[in-house]
């Protein structure tokens, strides 16, 4: 079994109150739970409206599908309008 930790720390643009950001990073979650089966929750930056870090945890029983869905995970996040992925922590075990 196969685990991974993946932090993304966010830049929102376009935002102008919190809760037009939970708006647009409740639909990104919902839409990554989805489509990968995956746990998601908004981990900090909870207060500002400009700034945001998605914690993402992933179980798999290989390590390359685990890789395959980091990858797929962090396109999604980037190509997503008014966001900027400004940095990704990665833990796996």
């Amino acid at each position: 079994m196969h685990v991974a930790v993946v932090s993304y720390k966010l830049r929102l643009f376009g935002i102008n109150s919190l809760k037009e950001k939970r708006s647009v990073l409740k639909k990104l979650i919902n839409e990554m739970r989805t489509k990968f089966n995956i746990s998601v929750c908004e981990a900090g930056y909870t207060d500002s409206k400009n700034w945001s870090q998605l914690g993402v945890a992933i179980v798999s029983s290989a390590q390359t599908v685990l890789d395959a869905i980091v990858e797929d995970v962090t396109t999604m996040i980037e190509n997503t309008e008014g966001l900027e992925v400004v940095e990704v922590e990665r833990e796996g075990w």
